[in-house]
């Protein structure tokens, strides 16, 4: 289209954005033949990636080999590739590196585009969006073309740095998007890092064999690491060099700074205010630190949502530190008809991957369902199953023991997106991969009797400071469905929205139950292959009662896999965590 065309054209989708958010939902709308564009401001995809992180190392693993055959199972494992249906490419060809580098990313991206022939508008930035006595969307690029939109959906990722409000002078100093690299510049030299996340730590890492000191001020609460939290969000190991040498007395370390004022120092360097929490003192209360270093650097996050893009009768609401748009269950804004995607999902989601590729690739497939549900009169994708006997039960269980074998999606998006169980006249109907909260809002889904099929960690069951590396032996068979600590089924029961009961599924290693549990078979009987498959059979029961029958839900203390210990063996259990949770249904 000619720069000097100012002619509106309208669209049934308008797509901002051709970073991996633009492009997962470009191809989606595509495959559902909806009449749709994506506006880049680049002119070619994923460009943001060019200059971040900056470093170049992404955190998103690329684990090739998982030993399984299934490549929904594999995806679990894949934190690049987006979802296309067998028809790739995938990111495993363009990287063989665990943490690979960014620009393969870029790569990657560009013959996605490519091979789908999405359709994207490039060196089109829009400036400016409003709306229509018609109520459609007005966009207008840089160059004054304008399109109107029944729906607009922005996927423009990080839009600025975040600058926290209040700490005085921090527009002054480096930023984790311009700072130098050459570790060379700080050679022997003092640096403050500002921020308690992985780009803060990323920075002193890189650092960390030049500077004479580093200090990262974190605040006055403890690091969230990944491996405590299990949240991928939170500090990962492949940055937590600096936490180590803190702990091994290497000069370096993560400070309980509270970062007030920044000044530039008349001699070089910044003079710095920060305040220092002491809550465990005899006599609590708050230090005042004046402090001098030759290098501040700012790691404190970005925006995901440009307010200055929107005239104020659209304007979307944000979150209160002005991060994040406010979104509801389906991820609209308080806009209507206006959504969000990509790492902009996480204001729905603080503890799974919908930050990430991995994460937010699922959002979107399932946000796609949601719109044509809601605009194209599409039912939600859906399957029947009758459990009108015993073996109907044990089939539709098979079912599920396949899905909570392979499924990627409830994996990476845990505790967030659930699979839908609905029952009526002796049918499960079931639903995939929707949102948990949209599930309950919605009067349809809700209504009657539902399970709710998620996985989701245990660890709140267990004394608060219980240490995550103490969990390394199965729980008791009695108590080990309700105690489960790492990522595990859990399905719960509502009926008209309200809570009937909850049951779990106990923990394996590898996430794969029954008789998709072992990567190669072994001798002997599979103590647990029988007992998932049956606990499951009296979880769907307990909801369609097809039988009086109670399917027996032990397996070790019945077979030769377990010996117990001898009278005189001392009871040594001390350190190993213990579950005060009660037990399921069966237990």
């Amino acid at each position: 289209m000619p720069s000097s065309s100012k002619l509106t054209k309208h669209l049934t989708y308008a797509v901002v954005g051709a970073g991996p958010a633009g492009l997962q939902m470009a191809y989606f709308l595509s495959r559902g033949g909806h009449d749709y564009a994506v506006f880049e401001a680049a002119d070619r995809p994923g460009a943001f990636f060019e200059t971040q992180p900056r470093h170049r190392k992404l955190l998103s693993l690329n684990k090739r080999f998982n030993g399984f055959p299934e490549t929904e199972f594999n995806m679990r494992h894949d934190w690049n590739s987006l979802l296309a249906e067998g028809e790739g490419p995938i990111f495993g060809e363009y990287s063989e590196e665990l943490y690979p580098d960014a620009d393969d990313l870029c790569r990657y991206l560009a013959d996605f585009a490519a091979r789908h022939r999405l359709h994207i508008h490039y060196n089109r930035r829009i400036r400016r969006i409003s709306r229509e006595a018609d109520h459609a969307f007005l966009v207008e690029d840089e160059h004054s073309e304008r399109w109107t939109c029944d729906r607009l959906i922005v996927g423009t990722g990080a839009t600025a740095p975040y600058l926290p409000p209040d700490v005085e002078g921090i527009d002054t100093v480096a930023s984790y998007e311009d700072h130098v690299l050459d570790p060379g510049h700080y050679a022997n030299q003092t640096v403050l890092v500002i921020g308690r996340g992985n780009s803060a730590f990323e920075v002193a890492n890189h650092l960390a064999g030049h500077a004479a000191i580093i200090h990262v001020a974190i605040g006055n609460r403890p690091i969230d690491l990944a491996w405590e939290t299990h949240s991928v969000r939170n500090l990962r190991a492949i940055n937590d060099t600096i936490v180590e040498m803190l702990h091994v007395k290497a000069l370096h370390g993560a400070v309980g700074l509270n970062v007030r004022s920044i000044q530039p120092a008349p001699g070089g360097g910044f003079d710095v205010v920060a305040d220092e929490e002491v809550p465990n003192w005899r006599k609590p209360g708050m230090l005042e630190l004046r402090l001098h270093y030759d290098h501040v650097i700012r790691c404190t996050g970005f925006r995901y949502m440009a307010p200055e893009l929107f005239d104020e009768a659209v304007r979307p609401e944000v979150c209160p530190k002005a991060k994040y748009p406010v979104l509801d269950s389906s991820w609209q804004s308080t806009t209507p008809d206006l959504y969000f995607i990509g790492t902009a999902m996480a204001a729905r989601d603080k503890q799974a991957a919908s930050s990430f590729i991995h994460g937010f690739r699922y959002n979107i497939r399932t946000l796609v369902h949601l719109l044509e549900r809601r605009y194209h009169e599409r039912p939600l994708p859906s399957r029947r199953h009758p459990v009108d006997s015993v073996a109907a039960l044990g089939q539709l269980a098979d079912l599920l023991l396949e899905r909570l074998s392979t499924s990627a999606a409830l994996y990476q998006q845990y505790g967030f997106l659930c699979d839908v169980l609905r029952f009526s006249d002796g049918t499960f109907t079931i639903h995939e991969e929707l949102p948990k909260d949209y599930v309950l809002e919605d009067m349809e889904l809700a209504s009657g009797d539902v399970i709710l099929m998620t996985f989701e960690y245990g660890f709140h069951r267990y004394p608060k400071g219980t240490n995550p590396l103490s969990f390394i032996t199965q729980m008791d068979e009695t108590t080990s469905r309700r105690c489960a600590a790492y990522l595990h089924p859990v399905f719960r029961h509502y009926r008209d929205g309200h809570l009937v009961s909850e049951d779990n599924l106990g923990e394996s290693l590898t996430l794969r139950f029954g008789k998709y549990r072992a990567l190669r078979p072994t001798p002997g009987p599979p103590p647990a292959e029988d007992v998932e498959r049956q606990t499951l059979m009296n979880i769907l029961n307990r909801v369609s009662q097809t039988t009086e029958e109670v399917f027996s839900e032990r397996a070790l203390l019945e077979n030769h896999a377990f010996r117990p210990w001898p009278a005189d063996r001392p009871l040594d259990a001390d350190g190993l965590p213990r579950c005060s949770a009660e037990p399921d249904h069966g237990e």
